[in-house]
């Protein structure tokens, strides 16, 4: 069990790792090219603020989806004791989760390349690399995931 968890682990800090490097990326971007002279749209803070509406919704459902996506992959687990589909299951909430906080990073990355303001993409993109690092997947926690739950029986006694 414990080679499963650590190659799980592995995995995850591959592609969660990815996600991560792609957002320094971004940052690479804002540094080494110049922001437009005059911005694309002349009202630049209500994008602002529907990018800020977007990324608050985001965050606030952030947790509430990841736990949705492991939801019934628990139940097959607490009955089978099978890892496989917890882990796959698990894998899979962590992709979309880092895809979800990369969104916050790219809507930085549209708001400097429409208004030429840095300062908001570094904020967006903040919020995003901390939301990754808060996420990033340890062996620990793996390790949790994978407690053989109590049988009903034992639960209600």
């Amino acid at each position: 069990m414990d080679q499963l968890v650590t190659a799980h682990t592995r995995t995850l800090h591959v592609l969660c790792g990815a996600f991560l490097v792609s957002t320094i990326v971004y940052g690479l971007l804002v540094l080494l090219v110049p922001p437009p002279e005059a911005p694309v749209v002349m009202q630049t803070h209500p994008l602002l603020w529907v990018f800020t509406g977007l990324t608050v919704l985001n965050i606030l459902t952030l947790m509430p989806g990841y736990r949705a996506m492991l939801a019934k992959a628990r139940q097959v687990y607490a009955v089978s004791h099978d890892p496989l589909p917890l882990l796959n299951a698990h894998r899979t909430a962590h992709i979309v989760t880092f895809a979800r906080l990369e969104a916050v990073a790219i809507f930085g990355l549209l708001l400097f390349f429409i208004t030429g303001r840095g300062d908001w993409f570094w904020y967006f993109n903040g919020v995003s690399l901390v939301g990754m690092l808060v996420l990033w997947p340890l062996k620990e926690k793996v390790e949790a995931l994978l407690q053989t739950p109590q049988s009903g029986q034992e639960q209600l006694a």
